[in-house]
């Protein structure tokens, strides 16, 4: 297995667990109308907007977009906010670090990965 997976029932499951732990905690640290919260659970997708901008389908998406679509769809980034978070004392980026695992999670719990070079789904 290379990463996080989402091709095996079991790691959707995990995926999916992860990501209603995340929401459950954001919820819980910042309030359930938390702009922060809500606003990195979507930001991770303004790389679908900007492959959108050019072409009419998500499949596949546009070269262009692979590359900010991965890196905005790795656990890497909720990672670096956590550390970040923890880092400064800052509940907002412990917020947008629920947020944007939460994403994460449920993305590859309904079998969204990352891209290949091609913009197809892997």
């Amino acid at each position: 297995m290379t990463g996080w997976t989402w091709r095996s029932p079991r790691g959707r499951l995990l995926s999916g667990m992860v990501g209603v732990t995340a929401l459950y905690a954001g919820v819980r640290l910042g309030g359930a109308s938390s702009r922060v919260l809500w606003a990195c659970a979507v930001l991770p997708d303004v790389a679908l907007l900007y492959g959108a901008a050019s072409a009419p389908t998500f499949d596949p998406l546009p070269r262009r977009a692979v590359r900010p679509y991965n890196v905005l769809h790795s656990p890497g980034v909720p990672l670096v906010l956590f550390g970040a978070a923890h880092a400064l004392g800052s509940r907002d980026l412990r917020l947008a670090a629920c947020g944007w695992l939460a994403h994460v999670a449920v993305d590859r719990a309904f079998g969204y990965g990352p891209r290949a070079r091609d913009g197809s789904r892997l």
